[in-house]
């Protein structure tokens, strides 16, 4: 009894709401068990182009994009007058089906991205409703906290996630598409926890105040705004007269238009004083944040067809990341949160993005061979894999192969997979410390009453940015590529043009910093 005491005493969770939240988004961070996977359908057995790749990219984001309409149905629909609880009983069964429908079905580009879409739109009603309670309980003094749970359950899920992406495939233990087995099971456990979660009955007067905020006219336009969005990045095989080129008129339109619903929305609650006007310039802070297109997909093919490092490699390289990112964490909550927001926030996105140029080393491969073979960078690369090649050994030995022996697997490694592992866990831990701050940001800055749907608008614009840097690097990279280099070609130059577009993107929002005064944004919570 004593011994449970304890556990529970030391457990960062208070409360079984605090485990569901927890267990939310490590189904959220195990997604990235699809990630080899996907990559391999879609490129080696469907024959997609870097366009296609990155369509699909954002279409696995748009569902994520249009949170505020499932912050809509929480907030102002409620069941049996509970607002999130019965939509954590439906939600996770769209992702089950559209992972499922992956696995049996996906032959080709529809067929693979249709099911895709139906999947995370259930993911992203399960985190809608999951924010609700996150963003209602949150305080100045526990917001990072909170967020530090999230994040952490997140990244400890990544890390399996990224270990068995590679590993699995790899060693033929299962197909591409069997993998999406796995992720379809996950949310499967999301819909049993649920029914243990805890929640009060919405008050009529709450409703109304919701109802206030959000009127006939505004929700009719965001619906209308959000059609927009879908039409124009995730159906452009439906809708030829709507292109998908980035900066084009059906893309103003359609972006454009949230922008535009999003500032009159929050100017309303602004003079309802549920909000201030210091919530624009956040906003726009965050939008520029995420906002960086990189190598992305060019990259990944690079690495593996070019410098021929293996998926399982390239696998352990993400999986040392999530190690990374779970210190990162863990600074960020337990030391950076002592300082002040708009510093931290400064410091730490400028260290991140020019840490970016180290990518440059990669392409220039004699680079990366000379750093990797420094003694210094040996020594320390070796220590950051030799957790992971010790899992893999374990792994091994428990599905009936042999005990490999992970320190020769380690030390064995050649200097470009070298760099590649110190370079992936100091740029995971570098934008790990920044990203807890911006979690902490949108959180201070989301007005009260319908909080679902506010934090759902403030994350939508996150998720923008990161949808449009994923669709904007696979134009980018076509458009640059070298004309006639063929299907499996690789051209370093484009990607060395992305990855400078990359460092300058992710530095843009520090010339927003100066303008955000913390206490202000402290004082909208």
């Amino acid at each position: 009894m004593n011994i449970f005491k304890t556990l529970r005493r030391l457990s960062p969770l208070n409360s079984f709401n605090e485990f569901f939240i927890a267990w939310v988004y490590f189904v959220q961070g195990s997604g990235g068990i699809v990630g080899i996977a996907e990559a391999v359908i879609l490129r080696e057995q469907l024959g997609l182009d870097f366009a296609q790749m990155g369509l699909i990219a954002a279409a696995s984001i748009i569902p994520w994009s249009i949170k505020p309409l499932y912050g809509l149905l929480t907030d102002l629909v409620p069941i049996g007058g509970f607002r999130r609880k019965p939509y954590l009983h439906f939600a996770p069964l769209l992702a089950v089906a559209g992972y499922a429908w992956i696995a049996l079905y996906a032959n080709s580009f529809l067929t693979f991205l249709i099911p895709l879409l139906i999947a995370n739109v259930g993911l992203g009603i399960t985190d809608v409703a999951t924010d609700g309670f996150i963003v209602e309980s949150s305080t100045k003094e526990n917001v990072a906290r909170l967020q530090g749970i999230t994040q952490a359950s997140i990244r400890i899920a990544a890390f399996f996630a990224s270990f068995f992406s590679g590993l699995l495939i790899f060693r033929g233990i299962l197909t591409p598409h069997q993998i999406f087995w796995i992720a379809a099971a996950l949310p499967f456990f999301t819909v049993i926890f649920s029914f243990w979660v805890r929640e009060q009955k919405v008050s009529a007067a709450a409703e109304n105040v919701a109802r206030h905020e959000l009127t006939p006219p505004f929700i009719a336009s965001l619906v209308g705004v959000f059609a927009l969005i879908i039409a124009n990045l995730a159906l452009p095989d439906f809708l030829p007269g709507l292109t998908n080129l980035p900066g084009t008129f059906w893309s103003v339109i359609s972006w454009g238009s949230f922008f535009v619903w999003m500032t009159a929305y929050f100017w309303k609650l602004k003079k309802l004083k549920l909000t201030s006007g210091m919530i624009f310039l956040a906003m726009l802070f965050i939008l520029l944040w995420r906002f960086n297109p990189g190598a992305g997909s060019p990259m990944f093919f690079y690495l593996k067809d070019v410098l021929k490092i293996s998926e399982e490699t390239l696998g352990f390289v993400n999986t040392s990341a999530q190690v990374a990112s779970i210190l990162a964490v863990i600074l960020a909550v337990k030391f950076f949160d002592k300082f002040s927001l708009k510093r931290v926030l400064g410091y730490t996105v400028l260290a991140a993005g020019l840490f970016g140029i180290s990518a440059f080393a990669i392409t220039r491969v004699e680079v990366a061979e000379a750093l990797g073979a420094n003694p210094l960078i040996d020594f320390v690369s070796t220590l950051i894999a030799l957790p992971v090649y010790f899992f893999e050994a374990v792994f091994s030995w428990l599905t009936g192969g042999d005990w490999n022996n992970f320190f020769a697997n380690a030390v064995g490694l050649s200097p470009v997979e070298n760099f590649l592992f110190l370079q992936s866990f100091v740029g995971e831990m570098l934008f790990m410390i920044a990203y807890i701050p911006l979690f902490k940001l949108a959180v201070l800055i989301t007005p009260k009453k319908a909080e679902a749907t506010n934090f759902a608008i403030i994350a939508a614009v996150m998720n923008i940015g990161l949808a449009l840097s994923s669709y904007t690097s696979g134009i980018l990279y076509e458009k640059l590529k070298i004309p006639g280099l063929g299907e499996g070609g690789i051209d370093l130059h484009a990607i060395e043009i992305l990855i400078w577009i990359s460092v300058i993107t992710s530095l843009s929002c520090l010339l927003v910093l100066p303008f955000l005064r913390e206490k202000e944004i402290v004082r909208i919570r």
